[in-house]
């Protein structure tokens, strides 16, 4: 039979997100943590920029300098070649199942609370989708996104998440 490419996590997906400024360590990547208390809303999250969720983003000085979403899918070992689509302003680091799978304008090495996106994301950056080919694989049944997106400088005037997932079966 032919391969379809199946969309598994579309852009403007519902996701939990934690957007209280807190460091959450890294328990929160992992598929079996729970996330319920977490408040949730459809992608594109953020503040400061046209989004269909808003984030508290508290005044200048209180701002979070990481934010925090997941959302879970149903999978199966027989989807191979997984493609993110990702929107970040301004840095982002994705996990699968609680494995680090791509990182989008962020440093090399250890990732966290308070690390710093390489750069600001400006102007047309600022609407653009990436699209990053994983190596990753799917468990069969629930599988979960984890995506921390950080931001530049804590004064930043916004910030932006969405994302999509798509495979071939």
């Amino acid at each position: 039979p032919a391969r379809v490419t199946q969309t598994l996590v579309p852009l403007r997906s519902t996701w939990r997100y934690h957007d209280l400024g807190q460091n959450l360590g890294t328990a929160w990547r992992g598929r079996t943590y729970d996330d319920r208390t977490w408040r949730s809303g459809a992608g594109p999250l953020g503040y400061g920029d046209p989004v269909t969720t808003l984030l508290r983003a508290g005044t200048t000085a209180t701002r979070a300098n990481t934010c925090y979403f997941r959302t879970s899918f149903l999978g199966s070992t027989a989807h191979t070649d997984l493609t993110l689509r990702l929107r970040r302003d301004d840095g982002a680091v994705v996990y699968l199942n609680g494995v680090e799978v791509a990182r989008s304008n962020m440093p090399t090495g250890t990732i966290s609370f308070g690390t710093r996106a390489l750069s600001s994301v400006n102007d047309a950056a600022e609407t653009a989708i990436l699209t990053i080919p994983i190596s990753a694989r799917l468990i069969e049944g629930t599988n979960v996104i984890a995506v921390e997106v950080h931001q530049f400088q804590q004064a930043s005037s916004d910030l932006t998440f969405d994302l999509s997932l798509t495979a071939m079966r």
